[in-house]
């Protein structure tokens, strides 16, 4: 009997995904819950299980392709001659190749042991990973071991485009133009190294390629206008390195940003507007009752917004807490689809060495985004006194169609207040 697995609606909203890497190929005997696919969503790379035993006998497509939601995935032949085949082993498997006489058998190439972090950089680079050499923990294949792999393939490359230069450069002629040939073939040679290195080609797939769509969408749907400010946030830098050493009692890391969220999470309750999205075919704007936030984070897969759901409730612990959980995962690839949906406004920072503004791209269909940038010591004037404080630079993305200039800069000035006096966000124990 032939199945059909068709791609589910594996989450809110999803209407497609793309296939990140195969894991069978056709003529493959699977079992039931046997992982078959790498795909990417909108929201997170995910293992596509087969619910059935049974042989390979179809693909929906080479790995890049996109897969909709109700489109078969994987065809599988489920008949009693089928489910009695044992599945392939690494060590059972053999692949036939030409010998000297007749064909001989060897034994196929293992499938590497990597992380999926590996395994994704591997794809972006075009490295057929089940061909490198693994130097881990059990023969495990780590990013050093890629990019070794990309390194001796490349210097291959060279060597192998130097020999035929130098074959088609001959010279032909006689002593003369011989040596007239030689040395200009030789000056051409020479800058072969270089003309290799101009560029290098990467493949946008898998989130990378979310990513980007999602940014097109962004700039493209609502009209983007940024706001700019300084802040004084001297108290804040007192406060939490005095918190810090308390917490880190407690093996907890405490950053700045669970103070940020307190103090967006009370600018949204005062300018509902902010926490809202719209709604294009209704033409209304839907105010978001619960204030879940989502925390741009950078990882080498690309950017994850992992979201803290009912921020308002939480405190400055619980916060610290839950954003060095997610962002452990978030570096892992680790994150449910459940902890990358559902945010109803979003926070983004260029870190400790980023630049003093920003513009953030809004995290659509959220209406604004908050850009909180690096902290600086800089002379200001006090009282008609030059001192100096720490001061930081913030920004504020917001849809034009909804929120005009004069509601977002005080949003700003509220999110200011409260990052500017601390001590108030302290009070709200939950």
């Amino acid at each position: 009997m032939i199945y059909e697995f068709k791609l589910p609606d594996i989450g809110e909203g999803l209407h497609e995904a793309e296939i990140i890497r195969w894991l069978v190929r056709e003529g493959d005997v699977v079992n039931a819950d046997q992982p078959i696919a790498e795909i990417q969503t909108d929201k997170a790379m995910v293992e596509m299980t087969t619910p059935v035993a049974g042989k390979v006998v179809a693909l929906a497509g080479p790995e890049g392709a996109t897969v909709k939601v109700g489109e078969p995935l994987i065809v599988v032949e489920t008949e009693a001659a089928v489910a009695g085949e044992a599945a392939p082993t690494e060590d059972s498997v053999r692949e036939p190749v030409p010998a000297a006489h007749g064909e001989a058998l060897r034994p196929a190439r293992k499938r590497a042991i990597a992380a999926p972090s590996v395994r994704k950089r591997a794809r972006e680079l075009g490295v057929p990973i089940d061909e490198v050499e693994g130097t881990g923990e059990g023969g495990r294949v780590t990013l050093a071991d890629v990019e070794r792999y990309v390194r001796e393939r490349e210097a291959a490359a060279t060597v192998a485009a130097r020999d035929e230069a130098k074959k088609d450069a001959l010279p032909t002629g006689g002593a003369a133009g011989g040596r007239q040939a030689s040395i200009a073939t030789w000056t051409s040679i020479a800058g072969l190294d270089a003309l290799f290195e101009e560029e290098e080609r990467v493949p946008l797939r898998g989130l990378r390629k979310k990513i980007a769509e999602k940014m097109v969408k962004s700039v493209y749907t609502a009209p983007h206008a940024t706001g700019m400010d300084e802040i004084d946030v001297t108290k804040l830098v007192e406060i939490r390195k005095s918190l810090a050493s308390e917490l880190a009692k407690e093996q907890i890391k405490l950053t700045y940003l669970p103070f940020i969220i307190k103090a967006v999470t009370r600018a949204l309750k005062e300018y509902p507007m902010f926490n809202a999205s719209l709604d294009e075919e209704t033409n209304e704007i839907v105010l978001k009752k619960r204030y879940h936030i989502g925390i741009a984070t950078a990882t080498k897969a690309g950017l994850l917004v992992p979201v803290i759901r009912d921020a308002d409730q939480k405190s400055i612990r619980e916060l610290a807490v839950e954003i060095a959980e997610l962002s452990e995962k978030a570096h892992r690839q680790a994150l449910r689809l459940e902890e990358l949906q559902g945010s109803t406004f979003t926070i983004t920072s260029t870190g400790a060495g980023g630049g003093w503004f920003a513009t953030p791209i809004i995290n659509y269909p959220e209406v604004a985004i908050f850009g909180a940038h690096a902290i600086k010591r800089k002379p200001v004037v006090i009282d008609d006194e030059i001192v100096i404080r720490d001061m930081m630079g913030i920004s504020l993305t917001f849809d034009h169609r909804v929120i005009d200039g004069e509601p977002a800069g005080r949003f700003m000035r509220t999110v200011a207040h409260y990052l500017s006096h601390p001590e108030v966000l302290l009070l709200d124990v939950r």
